[in-house]
């Protein structure tokens, strides 16, 4: 099997497990979790290693060096942006479906600063419906980040086929 099969697989397999992770509900089992993360992480480790090893084999002896030291950088700044971008898809999608009806702008501001903050003003009224909002919100910004994770996979698969040599 090539790069290339083995890339797109790879790609096509963190796709699935992304878009099975994006059914995630409240409640949801932790075993349902792990097995969306397991799929994602084996997509993840046959994509991202097979990619590497193929950029890397294509170069001279002479420029070898340079090219992990590439592959390096792009690691290093890819990771900070992606997660920068997924953290944004997040929070949008916590609270366009938080519910903070009722709460004073001092508790409301706290919940929609971060996850935590709606906790702990949901503990500090006693307010089951807060926290259960507070985590249907997470879940819901959880599963749209995921979307958008999977759709990235998606394309990584399909460049992988096209530009990656047999």
């Amino acid at each position: 099997m090539g790069a290339k099969v083995a890339v797109a697989a790879g790609f096509v397999l963190l796709a699935a497990g992304l878009f099975l992770g994006a059914l995630t509900s409240v409640g949801s089992s932790g075993l349902f979790v792990a097995l969306w993360m397991v799929v994602a992480g084996m997509g993840t480790g046959i994509a991202m290693a097979t990619a590497m090893s193929a950029a890397l084999v294509e170069l001279s002896e002479e420029k070898s060096g340079v090219g992990a030291a590439v592959l390096q950088a792009v690691n290093k700044t890819g990771g900070p942006f992606g997660i920068a971008v997924l953290g944004s898809v997040l929070s949008a999608g916590y609270l366009s479906h938080l519910d903070l009806s009722g709460l004073s702008a001092t508790a409301a501001a706290a919940a929609r600063q971060s996850v935590f903050g709606g906790v702990a003003v949901a503990h500090e009224i006693h307010s089951a419906s807060l926290l259960k909002s507070v985590d249907a919100a997470f879940v819901h910004g959880m599963d749209q980040a995921l979307l958008v994770s999977a759709g990235i996979a998606v394309v990584g698969a399909a460049l992988a086929a096209v530009f990656l040599p047999m």
